[in-house]
């Protein structure tokens, strides 16, 4: 403190402590957290890895365990490697996992039946690992595939109940395979005796207990250390009961309390030599469907995986990344044999909880797969057999409990139906059944709920939903009258079996319906159509039927091209001699409609009346009195056919009288397509609301015939409220008028349409 006061006094600047040791401490920090999590998760996928090898071979394959474990140990040392150099999360660790783990053990077992008595053990071993080598790889380059092509969203089309069935089933497999690991015999209905044998429950009583606990140190938020920690406690509970009562070696070998295996030194390469002439290719043939479903499981579960770890490390990860990450990753491990793998939730989580969030961690444990496969082969012939088949019960109970128990709170019971039917295929037929199974419930289930689905997006009649065109009192009158002659429908989503007999039965209804007015045109709005099935054409004829049965005429608008030539191709289009007509734009063909309903009511229309602008503002206003004594402040203007009368975007100053002809509202996007709004005929007032509101003009007014209108300017309004305020009263209150009249139509086609 002294120091620094006197700098500061003689004006020196202060020293600047050399930045280089702090930098140098954070790197050493980074090196020691990244060692610490690389070796404690390294243990772990070591671990994982010959319990993965002991659910590959078990049962009449466990002979094969050593080799087992060289394969899923140069397997997670490759994956480790690649997924950290790759993957867009630095701290992601890949080993092989049991998911895909226990569908290779489906495929070596089903080879091993279909060679056995044929081949050699060699040729078999041989086969087997190949196989296992090929399917690896083979799933390796779709992954890669997936990612280079960004289909990670693919995840989105998959089943949430089938990816949940699979699990399950996984989950069933994989306590069945620890249970094989533990008594060296895999139960069935069969064999179902041997659990209650007192040496069988002497083996997976404690397996059962250490999953049990296992599962309850993962439930609750404790400390990273606790998972190694019981580990190694199990571990020297296990030597001390052995050194206590004096049991040798080998005697725990004999009784299978250790993994006996049969080589020493390194336990890979599987075998030496050219293999190739050994390879039945017939049965490696016949398990491509299996493989097509190791696919299916193993990038449903990288995204799965990847999206876990990203919602609870909360940062944002790249699933097409992660795909490719992966892809590489199993097809080098595939190039030796091993066992097909991805990125691990679990010790990417734990890695993150050590601090270990850099690429430094997944060399780390490739680094102690690698030792640990080519020096450390003699020590696993200390690790308990129930040690690794309890880490297998851990991992195969929590799965079901996650979808069997979980699972049935959260989800609907027909989808939580189809994952007890998948769980209950696969345990009792077969893996790829399972598979079948779920994807075709799934299937079905989708079906049925879409069926369900009203491909109608609402109905509505001509009474109530009008077309932009402004009528006068006289036609708007008839069309409330005549409109119900009208039905409209717009059509929605995909149409098929389920749900194209609804529609026809809506039509028949309609059409046939007693106490309603004869139907004489259905509108059939197909803007929101998004395709249609061989049967949904079948009953779009079926509905030209009807309508020509009953003198109505089917009316499409905004019918998709592709859409429209299906239904062409299928007899329901313009020549197929039933009364169709198309459209491009529902309004054009509302329009069309209401033309047809007017010219039909000509004799019911009363005595012609006078349209001159005398006319139109007497009956406005209450007289002919009131209309002399408006037109004085009214400008008379015949315009042709494209003439603007107003422009969007201008100020308002006037608005204009039609006394003949039609003009038509437009607005113009910002890419200069014209929109028509409205169409105003004789009788009708247009740019009232820009004029009232004193803003710019929202919409264009081009007249679309030759016409003839009245234009009131702002300035004559003033004379008039100023020299005419009786006359200027009534002129409000007709607009007022008009504008409640648009209000109350508007009103009643929401209420049609709520209905």
């Amino acid at each position: 403190m002294a120091g620094l006061g006197q700098q500061q006094v003689s004006g020196e600047a202060p020293v600047a402590r050399p930045a280089v040791p702090l930098a140098g401490v954070a790197t050493l920090r980074r090196l020691l957290t990244s060692l610490t999590a690389g070796v404690i998760c390294g243990l772990l996928v070591v671990i994982f890895s010959i319990s993965d090898a002991a659910l590959l071979f078990n049962g009449e394959l466990g002979g094969y365990v050593a080799v087992g474990i060289g394969l899923c140990l140069f397997s997670s040392a490759v994956l480790a490697a690649v997924i950290a150099c790759s993957s867009s999360h630095p701290g992601m660790i890949g080993l092989s996992q049991e998911v895909t783990v226990v569908t290779l053990a489906v495929i070596a077992a089903s080879m091993h039946t279909a060679m056995e008595g044929l081949h050699s053990e060699r040729e078999m071993l041989v086969t087997i690992v190949v196989a296992i080598g090929l399917a690896t790889s083979f799933t390796g380059l779709c992954l890669l595939a997936l990612g280079v092509f960004r289909l990670g969203r693919l995840i989105r089309f998959i089943p949430y109940p089938v990816i949940g069935g699979f699990l399950a089933g996984m989950g069933w497999l994989i306590v069945q395979g620890a249970f094989g690991v533990i008594l060296g015999e895999t139960p069935s209905l069969q064999n179902l005796a041997i659990l209650v044998e007192p040496a069988s429950v002497a083996k997976w009583a404690p397996a059962t207990l250490f999953a049990c606990v296992l599962a309850a140190i993962a439930r609750r938020d404790g400390s990273a250390f606790d998972l190694p920690i019981v580990i190694a406690a199990a571990l020297a509970l296990f030597h001390g009961l052995a050194w206590t009562l004096d049991l040798p070696l080998s005697q725990l070998q004999a009784q299978g309390w250790l993994f006996d295996l049969p080589m020493q030194g390194t336990v890979w390469p599987p075998f030496t030599g050219n293999p190739l002439g050994s390879i039945d290719w017939a049965v490696i043939w016949a398990e491509v469907p299996k493989v097509m479903a190791m696919v299916l499981v193993t990038a449903a579960s990288v995204l799965l995986a990847s999206s876990g770890i990203e919602l609870s490390l909360r940062r944002d990860i790249d699933l097409d990344r992660e795909l490719r990450a992966a892809g590489l990753a199993n097809f080098f491990a595939g190039t030796g044999g091993g066992a097909a793998g991805f990125q691990g939730l679990g010790l990417s989580l734990l890695g993150h909880k050590l601090g270990g969030d850099y690429r430094l961690v997944g060399l780390v444990v490739t680094a102690i797969c690698a030792a640990t496969l080519f020096f450390g082969s003699s020590l696993l012939a200390y690790m308990p057999i129930p040690l690794f088949g309890g880490l297998l019960l851990w991992i195969g109970l929590s799965l079901l409990y996650d979808w069997l128990v979980e699972a049935f709170f959260k989800m609907p019971r027909r989808e939580y139906l189809i994952i007890l039917l998948i769980l209950l295929v696969i345990a009792t037929v077969g893996f790829l059944e399972g598979v079948l199974v779920g994807v075709i419930s799934a299937v079905v289930l989708f079906t049925l709920d879409y069926s369900r689905v009203d491909i109608v997006k609402y109905a509505a009649t001509g009474d109530a939903f009008h077309s932009s065109v402004e009528r006068g009192e006289e036609d708007r009158r008839i069309l409330v009258a005549q409109g119900r002659q009208i039905l409209i429908l717009r059509l929605q989503g995909f149409v098929f079996f389920g749900t194209a007999h609804r529609l026809q039965k809506l039509v028949r209804a309609r059409l046939q319906g007693a106490g309603q007015p004869k139907l004489r045109f259905l509108l059939l709005d197909c803007r929101s159509l998004t395709g249609l099935d061989s049967s949904a054409v079948l009953s779009f004829i079926k509905i030209g039927q009807l309508a020509e049965r009953s003198g109505a005429t089917v009316v499409a608008t905004n019918l998709p091209a592709r859409i429209g030539h299906l239904l062409a191709n299928g007899g329901f289009g313009p020549k197929s001699g039933l009364p169709l007509r198309s459209f491009e734009e529902f309004d054009r063909a509302l329009e069309w409609c209401e033309e047809r309903l007017l010219e039909d009511a000509v004799g019911a229309r009363p005595q012609a009346q006078d349209d001159s602008i005398e006319g139109l503002l007497g009956r406005a206003l209450g007289g002919p009195q009131a209309a002399a004594a408006m037109l004085p402040y009214l400008e008379k203007m015949g315009v042709g056919p494209n003439a603007t009368l107003i422009h969007q975007g201008e100020v308002s100053s006037d608005l204009f009288l039609v006394e003949c002809g039609r003009v038509s509202v437009q607005i113009e996007t910002p890419e200069g397509i014209r929109l028509r709004l409205r169409t105003m005929g004789e009788g009708t007032i247009v740019g009232e609301i820009a004029f009232y509101l004193d803003q710019c003009r929202s919409a264009s007014v081009v007249a679309d015939t030759d016409a003839v209108v009245w234009r009131l300017s702002r300035d004559a309004l003033a004379r008039m409220k100023a020299d005419d305020p009786d006359i200027a009263s009534a002129f409000h209150e007709h607009l007022v008028r008009l504008l409640a009249t648009r209000v109350t139509q508007t009103t009643n086609l929401i209420r049609s349409l709520a209905d």
